[in-house]
């Protein structure tokens, strides 16, 4: 249902959501089985007893894509992921919020048994003394725009449909940004840090720069991850839906093209197009 939804707001130009209209059913019913939702929509001041609810699919762009074992930990020394990030191979690809709720049950209390080895003691060093640049002002306003732009590029293509072409060209936009981001000078000092270092603020707004910039840069990063994954895996898995497509090509005309969905339904198009 989500990727009929997706598709059909895709081939509308303004349309940003479809409606769920619980009218049919009785009020009665409707109050003893969704009582959460009546409240969300209230709060939001839908009345789902004369109105229908706008919808739309949500994001799931990492279902199970981080692979732990039996204890939780990552490949990365130090780092455990618990939950719906988790690829704890209890329940393969179907990543139902039941299921993610029996892992964190299980799979948190085997946290909870961990043996935690006391840090190795880092030396401290010079706290690095930050004043707002003249620079800084100008730069702001361009990683506010990245980040406003970011979550509306990873829907559309890392989101439920995904293709080998969109894919490439959002990792090319995202390096881009990466790259953009790092030429400016209010990143120097997140890049430049020395581990266990501080930084102390002079300026007036120059922490809420900073974090503004470290958030962007760490968003980046993870798109960047989200987006080369996806291009690797080559089979649909969950709700996330993988098309190949191929054409055939005779006396230099597209005389059959093959669009699959892979692991779910095979569509073939004859029809040749420029």
């Amino acid at each position: 249902m989500s990727r009929a939804i997706f598709h059909y707001l895709q081939s509308q130009k303004t349309q940003t959501n479809v409606y769920l209209d619980l009218r049919p059913i009785k009020p009665e019913k409707i109050r003893y089985r969704f009582p959460n939702i009546i409240r969300v929509c209230q709060k939001w001041g839908v009345d789902v007893f004369r109105e229908p609810i706008p919808v739309a699919p949500a994001a799931h762009y990492w279902m199970g894509g981080v692979q732990v074992d039996l204890n939780n930990a990552t490949s990365i020394d130090g780092l455990y992921a618990i939950g719906e990030t988790a690829s704890t191979g209890v329940h393969g690809a179907n990543r139902l919020a039941s299921n993610s709720l029996l892992e964190c049950l299980v799979f948190a209390a085997q946290l909870s048994k961990l043996n935690v080895n006391s840090p190795v003691p880092m030396k401290k060093t010079a706290d690095l003394v930050m004043n707002n640049h003249e620079q800084w002002d100008q730069e702001i306003p361009q990683i506010r725009e990245i980040r406003q732009a970011l979550p509306q590029l990873m829907w559309q293509s890392a989101g439920i449909s995904r293709t080998q072409t969109v894919l490439k060209t959002a990792i090319a936009k995202v390096s881009l940004w990466q790259q953009q981001i790092k030429s400016f000078s209010v990143s120097e000092p997140i890049l430049n840090l020395s581990p266990n270092q501080s930084i102390k603020f002079e300026g007036a707004t120059a922490q809420a720069y900073l974090r503004t910039c470290s958030e962007t840069i760490n968003l980046l990063d993870i798109a960047y991850l989200i987006l080369n994954s996806a291009l690797f895996r080559t089979e649909s898995r969950g709700d996330i839906i993988v098309k190949i497509i191929l054409t055939l090509v005779s006396n230099g005309q597209n005389i059959l093209s093959f669009v699959i969905i892979v692991g779910r339904q095979v569509r073939l198009t004859k029809k040749p197009w420029c």
